[in-house]
C-alpha cells in the first residue's frame, strides 16, 4: 500500500508526463502557485488541503479544452471592515472593567473611534483642534496620533453641561419660543 505522498507524486507527475504542461504552468493553473512543484520536489510536502485541491484539478481537467473551463479556485477578495465597524470593535474591547482602587491606565484612542464617540467629521475634529476647542492628539509614532480618552470624555461630559446650562437659562429656542409666534 502506497502513502499519500507518494500516490500525490505519482499522480502529479503521470499528469504532468501526458499533457506536456510545465512544472509552473502546472502550479500556476492549479493553485495559482507557479512554485508549488519546486517546493515539493524540494521535499516539502504538501498538505492535505493543498493535496486534495491539486488532484481536484487534475481529475477535473479536460485535456481538450487546455484547462480552459477549470479555472483554479482562488479565494475572493474580502473587503476591509468599514471604519464604523472598526470603531465599534475598538469600543467593545476597550470596555474592561478595572478593579476598584486601582488607577486606570492611559488608553489612546485613535480618530475612528473619536469620530464614532463624538459624530464629528475628521476635518471638523481638525478644525476644532487648530481652533483650541478640542483636545490636541498625542503623537504615537511617525504618521500615527491619538487621544487621550479621559480627555476625550472630559470634553464630551463640557458638551452635555453646556447643553444643560443653555437650556436652564432660557436662551435657548425652544418649544415655549415657538408657541408665541
Amino acid at each position: 500500500m502506497e502513502t499519500l505522498q507518494e500516490y500525490f507524486s505519482t499522480r502529479v507527475s503521470g499528469f504532468l508526463d501526458d499533457t506536456g504542461l510545465s512544472r509552473t504552468r502546472f502550479g500556476r493553473m492549479a493553485l495559482g502557485d507557479p512554485n508549488l512543484m519546486r517546493r515539493i520536489e524540494g521535499g516539502r510536502s504538501p498538505t492535505l488541503r493543498t493535496a486534495d485541491r491539486v488532484l481536484a484539478f487534475i481529475s477535473g481537467f479536460d485535456r481538450e479544452s487546455g484547462g480552459a473551463r477549470h479555472k483554479p479556485h482562488r479565494p475572493r477578495y474580502r473587503k476591509p471592515a468599514s471604519r464604523t465597524k472598526k470603531a465599534k470593535r475598538n469600543r467593545a474591547m476597550s470596555k474592561q472593567q478595572t478593579e476598584p482602587g486601582t488607577s486606570r491606565s492611559v488608553r489612546f484612542v485613535r480618530l475612528p473611534e473619536v469620530m464614532a464617540r463624538t459624530g464629528l467629521s475628521r476635518s471638523t475634529i481638525y478644525v476644532m483642534v487648530a481652533a483650541g476647542r478640542f483636545p490636541k492628539p498625542v503623537p504615537l509614532g511617525a504618521r500615527a496620533v491619538g487621544w487621550i480618552e479621559s480627555e476625550l470624555d472630559d470634553w464630551l461630559r463640557d458638551r452635555i453641561a453646556k447643553r444643560r446650562h443653555v437650556e436652564g437659562t432660557g436662551t435657548g429656542r425652544g418649544l415655549a419660543t415657538r408657541a408665541k409666534r
